[in-house]
């Protein structure tokens, strides 16, 4: 068995670098910690998502591959209604799930993005 301390990073698949790098420092205050010719890598707090440039990736509609990111609960709503004010594709929600909500929105890639609470726990 391979004994695992945590997770060093999230790679996501994009077709545009710097548009990715604007979408997620606008919405979520990611800042760039590495940029290199076809990949950065985007830090928020303790997140780390790596941005992986591939000209011709297509996000596969059918796919369940998501990013989902924890909100306080006193923060959904203000979330919701800054992805309308945004014109942010959203695939489901917000509904209620786990005694709390959640909503799924797509990146310009067509990657899913979940926000929710609560945590689940351990």
């Amino acid at each position: 068995m391979i004994v695992i301390e945590s997770i060093s990073y999230l790679g996501l698949t994009v077709t545009n670098l710097e548009n990715s790098i604007k979408f997620y420092r606008d919405l979520f205050d990611f800042e760039v910690i590495e940029n290199n010719s076809n990949q950065a890598f985007i830090k928020e707090g303790d997140i780390i998502i790596s941005l992986n440039e591939a000209e011709k990736y297509k996000s596969q509609e059918e796919s369940k591959n998501r990013v989902s990111f924890i909100v306080d609960e006193d923060d959904f709503e203000d979330a919701v209604d800054e992805l309308n004010e945004k014109n942010i594709p959203i695939v489901s929600g917000p509904e209620n799930i786990r005694k709390g909500r959640s909503v799924v929105f797509l990146d310009p890639d067509g990657n899913q993005i979940e926000l929710c609470y609560p945590k689940l726990k351990m």
